[in-house]
């Protein structure tokens, strides 16, 4: 009895709350252990100081009951809330949750963790060294395909031809289809009133830049807007679709770093210069020209030279056929003259042609000097 009525005191003092989830099988309910009590006090009458003690202890009753869980139909058709019993340690303390949510329990998602590096592990050699690592091939390990047993394979043997480097080395234009840019006139992203450029296409997400534009039709499909628009290549079905609308395609040449300048110029600090093409750019450009696009790009000095030289002998062919169209008169003229003539033997004849031939030359060499003359007085006049 004097452990009942400790654990009765410690129980009053630390005010522990109960358990949630109860038995109705193996605990008794505290009204019952009520009754008994009393029915213990009228029994014993003779011990007042422990009847007393009971007695008081009633009053401390009333404070254990915190827990309040849910209701109970009991055997004699009474309805309440469960009450523990005091006695019962299970009840006594109150029991944490299955899973409980704490800091230290939260972490990320297994995905997201790195693994951990192994280290020092060594080469998996029982003693024998390397020998058998990675030399032999173990059973369930087929070789590659060029492995031959230890030779040089045929790839190493043979030499790398330059025209397949080559290939590899080509520059690669960055497609676009004439109706995903109707798509994106249409969707309001390219403003046709003003020219569309490359980077006015890499801007609006319509294609990657990267090597320069190249604008492709398929079908002939139809295109209703009047652009203008600059790009490194197009074909022949989108140049005339769009010039049959009113617009333009103009080729421009960029290198790599003058393209990369042109459509991120806040990248550099000095933007670079205009490069000039090569022979086979510039014959790729003046082919362009003659599908019907505007050609833009700097001439290269041995270009403009070379020119110069092509239009002098232009003019200096033009100026001997007009030449020559003057000594075909003046020949007729002469013929016309030996009929009239006494005729000589055939050997002396034939000493006047040759001498009037040579004639001839040297007559047509000189009015080319005179010619010449008056053009370079003419020039410095003017």
């Amino acid at each position: 009895m004097a452990s009942c009525i400790i654990l009765k005191k410690l129980l009053s003092v630390h005010k522990i709350t109960l358990y949630r989830y109860l038995s109705n099988v193996s605990n008794i309910s505290s009204e019952k252990y009520f009754e008994r009590e009393n029915a213990k006090k009228d029994s014993n009458d003779n011990i007042n100081h422990v009847s007393e003690s009971r007695n008081k202890s009633n009053c401390n009753y009333s404070e254990l009951k915190v827990g309040k869980h849910f209701r109970e139909i009991f055997h004699d058709g009474s309805e309440k809330n469960f009450e523990s019993h005091p006695f019962n340690r299970r009840f006594a303390y109150s029991k944490k949750s299955l899973f409980p949510i704490e800091p230290r329990n939260l972490r990320t998602l297994g995905l997201n963790r790195q693994r951990k590096k192994k280290r020092g592990r060594g080469d998996k050699c029982p003693g024998k060294g390397i020998r058998d690592k990675h030399k032999h091939r173990k059973s369930g390990r087929p070789n590659s395909r060029t492995f031959e047993s230890g030779r040089t394979p045929l790839y190493r043997r043979l030499p790398k031809w330059p025209e397949a480097w080559l290939t590899r080395q080509k520059k690669n234009y960055d497609c676009l289809n004439l109706s995903k840019l109707r798509y994106f006139i249409e969707k309001g992203r390219l403003d046709t009133r003003f020219p569309i450029t490359q980077r006015h296409l890499h801007d609006s997400k319509c294609v990657k830049v990267k090597n320069g534009v190249k604008l492709f039709n398929v079908n002939d499909y139809p295109f209703p807007y009047k652009i203008d628009i600059e790009v490194s290549n197009a074909d022949q079905s989108s140049i005339d679709v769009i010039k049959k609308v009113g617009g333009s395609v103009t080729i421009i040449y960029m290198e790599r770093v003058n393209l990369r300048a042109h459509i991120k110029p806040y990248k550099f600090e000095i933007l670079p210069r205009t490069a000039r093409p090569n022979l086979d750019m510039i014959h790729f450009l003046e082919k362009m020209r003659s599908k019907g696009c505007i050609v833009k790009y700097i001439k290269p000095l041995w270009l403009i030279e070379e020119e110069k030289r092509i239009i002098n002998e232009l003019t200096e062919i033009e100026e001997s056929s007009k030449l020559s169209e003057i000594s075909q008169v003046n020949t007729n003229m002469n013929r016309s003259r030996k009929i009239h003539k006494v005729h000589v033997t055939g050997d002396k004849e034939h000493a006047y042609m040759h001498n009037d031939e040579e004639d001839e030359d040297a007559r047509r060499y000189r009015i080319l000097q005179k010619y010449r003359l008056q053009n370079t007085q003419m020039r410095g006049e003017e």
